[in-house]
């Protein structure tokens, strides 16, 4: 697989169009289907701004070695179950991850009570 097939690999994975995962880096939806298909390169800037945006191991998207995703706990004293939390929270859209909050928050609330 070469780094046009990650990419859309990666987008594939997230459940993400073109133009929503073209908007977290400012980018369109175009420019990222011309990536996917080979006919734009990807440029560094792009990378960054992925990886960024998205936890991505910048080694697997340029050469593939896995893993796919950072680990975004990497030096904390948690146990497993919060780890996986932690992950799949961080692929979360920004909207999602309000409702999270707001859910936890509700739920902390009716035990203080």
């Amino acid at each position: 697989m070469n780094i046009h097939e990650r990419l859309k690999y990666l987008r594939t994975q997230l459940n993400l169009t073109t133009r929503a995962f073209g908007a977290t880096i400012n980018m369109s939806g175009g420019a990222i289907t011309n990536m996917e298909k080979g006919t734009r390169n990807i440029t560094e800037r792009t990378i960054r701004d992925i990886c960024r945006e998205y936890n991505i191991n910048s080694d697997w998207l340029i050469n593939g070695t896995e893993p796919m995703f950072e680990d975004v706990t990497a030096g904390l004293n948690i146990d497993d179950e919060v780890r996986q939390l932690a992950k799949q929270y961080s692929l979360l859209s920004d909207n999602d991850r309000e409702l999270v909050k707001k859910m936890i928050n509700s739920l902390s609330e009716k035990i203080t009570q």
